[in-house]
């Protein structure tokens, strides 16, 4: 999260404040003015200051709103690390689950060890490629994409286990700042 916002808005006030107090000065009969109330330009800068901060807060504490092509980025990278089983990278079923959330999460967290296992004994590699994603909709927060894919997956054997061009259905959902993948419907 940039605080770029915040800061600009926090100059902004400040400016405000050092306007304000100049004409109020202005007001009294030139530079420094009378000085009857110097009171008044602490206060009217104490209440800048105070209400600059408060957009400052809020503006740090607002959910973060993503871009169609940051849905489109996340979805493409967790959907690639999906298809490219690698029998040489043990700790894949782990960045696998870190991208992923709700009913996926907790669907792959159950079978993420045999998937590990099975990957390591039959020296699995799948090269899969994502051909195409778009934004199908969003619902808040959450976007529901379709993912163009192929696939082609060899085993020890030097045979294809499965190969294919297939569609799905995928559930992008920010969690922790990120978005990560909520559910994944294949399509075939």
């Amino acid at each position: 999260m940039t605080i770029d916002r915040p800061i600009t808005r926090l100059r902004a006030a400040r400016r405000l404040s050092t306007q304000r107090r100049r004409e109020l000065d202005e007001a009294r009969g030139g530079p420094g003015g009378s000085k009857r109330r110097p009171g008044v330009v602490i206060v009217l800068a104490v209440v800048a200051v105070a209400l600059a901060g408060v957009a400052v807060w809020q503006y740090a504490s607002a959910p973060r709103h993503y871009s169609d092509a940051e849905y489109v980025a996340a979805t493409t990278d967790r959907v690639r690390l999906l298809l490219e089983a690698d029998s040489d990278d043990p700790d894949r079923a782990d960045r696998i689950l870190s991208g992923a959330t709700g009913e996926f999460h907790d669907a792959f967290a159950q079978s993420a060890d045999a998937y590990t296992q099975f990957v390591t004994s039959a020296k699995t590699q799948g090269d899969g490629s994502v051909d195409g994603v778009g934004l199908a909709r969003r619902n808040g927060d959450s976007a529901l994409m379709l993912v163009a894919a192929s696939l082609r997956v060899a085993t020890s054997t030097g045979q294809d286990a499965a190969a294919g061009d297939f569609r799905m259905r995928v559930l992008m959902t920010p969690e922790d700042d990120r978005l990560k993948i909520a559910a994944v419907e294949v399509l075939r």
